[in-house]
Order: C-alpha cells, then sequence, then structure tokens
C-alpha cells in the first residue's frame, strides 16, 4: 500500500511539472495575442481622436497634422523618413507591409493625453500601438531659418520609426532597454548622431538593472547604456544577430531564452565595456 501511494504522489509531481511546462510555453504566446489586440483597439482609438486633423499620404506614410499651416512640417516630416527609410528597413531586413501612420502635434497636452503618457516634461517623440506622435518641431525650435535641418538631426523621426519596426518584428514581445537601444543605435548609424556621448557612469548600469527596472532608473543614464549595450553587441556580433534576435522574440520566445539561443550566453553576460567610438564622424547635435 505504501508503495502505491508513493508512485501515485510520484505520478502527480510529475503530471504537475508537465502542466507547468506546458502552461509555461503558451503564457507569452498568449500575453503577446491580449498584446496585439489591445494595440489594435489602442491605434484606433488614437486615430479618431485626431479624426479632425488634415491628412498627407504618400505611398509609405499617413500623416496627420492639425492646422492647415502645419502642412509643411508634415511634407518636411515625410522627406526626412524618405531620405532614411531604406537604410533603416535594410539594417532590419524589413519594410511595413502597411503604410506607416504619424500624428503631428502642435499641443504637447493633447500629445501626452493621446499616447497615455504620464504628464510630465513632453517627449518630441512618442511610439505607441502602431503609430508615430510628433511634437510639432515649430514648438520646440526657435531657429526658424534652420528648421529643417535641427529637425532631422535631433529630431525624433528615425528614432520612433525604428520603434515601429522593432516592435513589429517581435509582435510587441521586448524589453524597454532593448528597444531604445536599438533606436538610438539605429539613429547613430543613419545620421551620425550619438546620443549622451559626454554622459558619465552609464556603465554603472547593468542589464540586469535595464531588464528589471528601466522606468526607475535614471534616463539619461539608462538610454545611454542602452545604446552602449547594443553597440556594443553590434560590433562584437554582428548587427545580422541582433536581427535574429529580434526574430527569435518575435517566435514567443523570452529574452533570456532568445539570449542564449543568439549569442550562445547568459543575458546577465552581455555586460561587455563600452568600447569608445570614434566620434569624429558623429558629432553630438
Amino acid at each position: 500500500m505504501f508503495r502505491i501511494v508513493k508512485k501515485y504522489k510520484l505520478l502527480v509531481i510529475i503530471s504537475l511539472f508537465m502542466f507547468i511546462a506546458t502552461v509555461t510555453i503558451f503564457i507569452k504566446p498568449i500575453e503577446m495575442h491580449i498584446f496585439n489586440i489591445v494595440k489594435h483597439f489602442e491605434r484606433n482609438r488614437m486615430v479618431n481622436a485626431v479624426n479632425e486633423y488634415h491628412v498627407f499620404e504618400t505611398n509609405r506614410y499617413i500623416i496627420r497634422y492639425e492646422n492647415e499651416e502645419d502642412k509643411e512640417i508634415a511634407e518636411l516630416t515625410s522627406r526626412i523618413l524618405d531620405k532614411h527609410y531604406d537604410k533603416v528597413c535594410s539594417m532590419f531586413n524589413y519594410y511595413p507591409e502597411d503604410k506607416v501612420n504619424i500624428i503631428i502635434y502642435d499641443d504637447s497636452d493633447f500629445l501626452i493625453k493621446n499616447t497615455k503618457l504620464q504628464k510630465g516634461k513632453p517627449p518630441l517623440g512618442v511610439y505607441y500601438s502602431g503609430i508615430i506622435s510628433i511634437l510639432s518641431p515649430e514648438i520646440w525650435i526657435d531657429d526658424r531659418e534652420n528648421l529643417a535641418e535641427i529637425y532631422e538631426e535631433n529630431g525624433p523621426v528615425v528614432h520612433e520609426f525604428t520603434h515601429l519596426i522593432v516592435d513589429d518584428i517581435t509582435k510587441g514581445n521586448y524589453p524597454m532597454w532593448l528597444t531604445e537601444g536599438i533606436a538610438l543605435y539605429t539613429e547613430y548609424e543613419t545620421t551620425g548622431f550619438e546620443w549622451g556621448k559626454n554622459l558619465k557612469n552609464a556603465d554603472k548600469l547593468t542589464i540586469e538593472d535595464l531588464n528589471n527596472n528601466f522606468e526607475e532608473l535614471n534616463p539619461n543614464l539608462s538610454y545611454r547604456r542602452s545604446f552602449e549595450i547594443v553597440y556594443n553587441l553590434s560590433e562584437d556580433r554582428g548587427f545580422d544577430k541582433i536581427r535574429l534576435l529580434l526574430d527569435t522574440l518575435g517566435e514567443g520566445n523570452s529574452m533570456y531564452k532568445s539570449t542564449k539561443t543568439v549569442f550562445k550566453m547568459n543575458l546577465y553576460d552581455l555586460n561587455l565595456p563600452f568600447k569608445r567610438v570614434n566620434s569624429s564622424n558623429c558629432p553630438l547635435f
């Protein structure tokens, strides 16, 4: 009798482990599916909130803007993205199937509200739920004579477009530090802009810090450290490995498993010391 009970308990334990393993396999795909349903509804909500805006449409973009005089900003945004579109897409070997939705805001408070950000200093750009939101450069650029140049060099267009690509490839399955680091690295590769290169102490942050507490960290240091890690990975392993990492995440794998699969090492072992880039060709604008 004792042997039977012991064997029964063993079967229960094995069955429980098998159930947990099975559920674990399906949790991430379920989370991704729910995320994309929410993303669809949020994208529609954001568009409906600006349904009275003017529309400038090309073969690649649908750009919404509030006032008729902002049409020049919409056209400028289109030209800037066109200039870098092919290079960015070729980096990731990915071209969006649908037209890119962009909303240009004259009101920073409305931008924050429509993208569901916490109140505070308004960002120049936000990617949320498949839509690129941009604060009109006329709000934050005083030098009207050089507005177009400043908007391209300091503006958020390439950065936010990169977020859209990462989101599409991974189906929303990525940590924040990774998409921010990749977006900053893409800016560096396409425009020569190296964000925060004069910041100190960013290297004290680890991937563990970024992965677990990104929102609580000093944003300047966390963004800089994210860039450094992505830069190191690209230099040491090649950007094709980063593309493969995104593909693996898009299959529903965790960041830990994806890192192990692609780089053959543990996630927290990627804390390579930053190799200072040659800044002669990448000025800090």
